[in-house]
């Protein structure tokens, strides 16, 4: 019964929700009185999933009789690099029913959480929370957060949704799962959901995770024991549902595979609403169509974008080997971090049309070692992982419009930092 104390759920709905009539919906928001970047707010989706308003301030909606998703969006807050983040421990998506001529109070005040504003890399079996003030200083930094998971020796996919939880996939070695803590449990107060069982099989492996602007969860699945490759969706009907009363996903209700595609290492969501995939074998960054429905069901998608990247010198053309990890900075422009000849490069304009791309930025040479993940900030820099194998892992940050490194920091417990994610983006 923890699973659903964590994200609480009214009593069971009486059969009065799928009537006609109109009721109301009684929201009162307690908000603490900060100077908001984005501001706290609930959102309210239909039996389907559908969006219906959003409300960031008191206020009563009238609403058509039926069951309804209550969806907490956690907000930031000027005055840290990355914003510190307000959320709710509890009560983070829950149902309400609406009946005829009748009133649905819902309160909720909204508290600093302990996850809020860190960099999170993932290493081996654990996500480790490091305070982005303490790596820009440089020297030798812990993380002031650890996720330890069980049944998982390579961890890479990493996600934070609207409502602020941790959503983590494990490694494939004990059986693909995705596993899930809310806002302000990563600290160990909160037992995580576990998504899992028949949606992923044991050989599934897991390249990254990543949610778009309508709560719809994609997973970029490197390999199955079928041998495919490609992207599943999870609609936002399928993820609230799983946060509101711990229903699990039969399957997912769109599988994409995608033309080209190898061996994908990470994914992003870009500013033009894409999916941004790096791919590792084929050598390609490919970029889906924007708008992607995860109710889609199967099809075969045929990439908007897709390049690989080199430069002209004195030598001739050289190709960039092996993109790992994928970002796009304050100004909009791409950064790939490419591992087999290590590089991270700039791509002003993402979308040319071009097959091969010249970057704009380039930074390499003795910088790099080994590096892996990627991930930039508000305030204009890049950061990736860097294994210089000498017994400490390294987090490094580039400033994005020069490609001059501003801070380098390592950590004895972030031995091989993979997978970087801001926390909230």
């Amino acid at each position: 019964m923890l699973l659903f104390a964590l994200f609480a759920c009214p009593e069971p709905e009486p059969d009065v929700c799928s009537d006609t009539g109109t009721g109301t919906l009684d929201l009162v928001l307690d908000l603490p009185a900060e100077t908001w970047a984005t501001v706290p707010a609930v959102e309210v989706y239909d039996a389907d999933g559908a969006f219906v308003t959003r409300v960031e301030s008191d206020t009563t909606v009238e609403l058509p009789a039926g069951l309804y998703t209550l969806a907490a969006l956690r907000g930031t807050v000027e005055g840290a690099p990355v914003g510190r983040a307000y959320g709710l421990l509890n009560d983070t998506v829950q149902r309400a029913c609406i009946v005829d001529g009748e009133v649905q109070e819902w309160a909720a005040s909204w508290e600093l959480q302990p996850s809020s504003g860190k960099l999170w890399a993932l290493s081996g079996e654990a996500a480790h929370g490091f305070d982005v003030d303490a790596l820009a200083t440089g020297g030798d930094v812990e993380p002031v957060l650890t996720i330890n998971v069980d049944l998982s020796n390579d961890l890479r996919g990493f996600a934070v949704d609207a409502m602020g939880n941790l959503w983590v996939a494990t490694s494939p070695t004990y059986g693909a799962r995705l596993e899930v803590y809310p806002p302000g449990g990563a600290d160990g107060s909160a037992d995580p959901l576990t998504l899992g069982g028949d949606v992923f099989a044991d050989a599934v492996q897991i390249a990254a995770l990543a949610f778009d602007a309508k709560n719809q969860l994609w997973v970029l699945v490197r390999h199955t024991s079928s041998d495919t490759r490609g992207v599943w969706g999870f609609s936002a009907e399928q993820t609230l549902a799983f946060l509101a009363e711990g229903t699990v996903p039969g399957a997912p209700a769109a599988v994409f595979e995608v033309d080209g595609m190898v061996a994908p290492e990470s994914m992003i969501v870009g500013p033009d609403d894409r999916l941004w995939i790096a791919d590792f074998a084929s050598e390609y960054v490919f970029a889906l169509a924007a708008g992607q429905s995860a109710s889609g069901g199967a099809a075969t998608l045929t990439p908007e974008v897709a390049f690989t990247a080199g430069w002209d010198d004195e030598t001739g053309t050289h190709t960039l080997n092996g993109p790992t990890g994928l970002g796009f900075d304050a100004a909009g422009r791409l950064w790939v971090n490419y591992w087999t000849n290590p590089a991270l490069a700039r791509f002003d304009v993402a979308d040319t049309g071009e097959s091969l791309r010249a970057p704009d930025q380039f930074a390499g040479g003795n910088v790099l070692d080994l590096p892996a993940g990627l991930a930039t900030d508000r305030d204009g820099r890049v950061w990736y992982g860097n294994d210089p194998q000498d017994g400490a892992g390294e987090i490094i940050a580039l400033e994005s419009e020069g490609g001059t490194e501003v801070a380098r920091a390592r950590s004895a417990t972030a031995l091989t930092p993979t997978t970087l994610v801001f926390d909230p983006r």
